[in-house]
């Protein structure tokens, strides 16, 4: 077993499948993942950031690793505008 970190580690299940992810420096969570379901067999985990949603996935894992890129690539597109623009 290795020891890589994953972005999963940056979540908080603030109720049961729903869960937040914030980075340790910032001051509210970015975004959200929530487990659906979509009928009687299947359920999607619901991803968000910033309000908006970004995708759907079949794993916590996976949604997890979306979301986090998703964060990098906003904060990445931030920093190549103006200055003291909001993320």
């Amino acid at each position: 077993m290795g020891s890589e970190w994953h972005p999963i580690f940056l979540t908080t299940e603030i109720s049961p499948g729903v869960w937040e992810m914030q980075n340790q420096t910032d001051y509210a969570p970015f975004g959200k993942i929530e487990l659906r379901r979509i009928d009687e067999r299947t359920a999607r985990y619901r991803v968000t950031l910033s309000g908006g949603v970004i995708g759907w996935s079949t794993t916590l894992q996976v949604a997890c690793e979306r979301l986090y890129e998703a964060r990098l690539e906003q904060r990445r597109r931030a920093v190549g505008g103006a200055p003291n623009k909001s993320l």
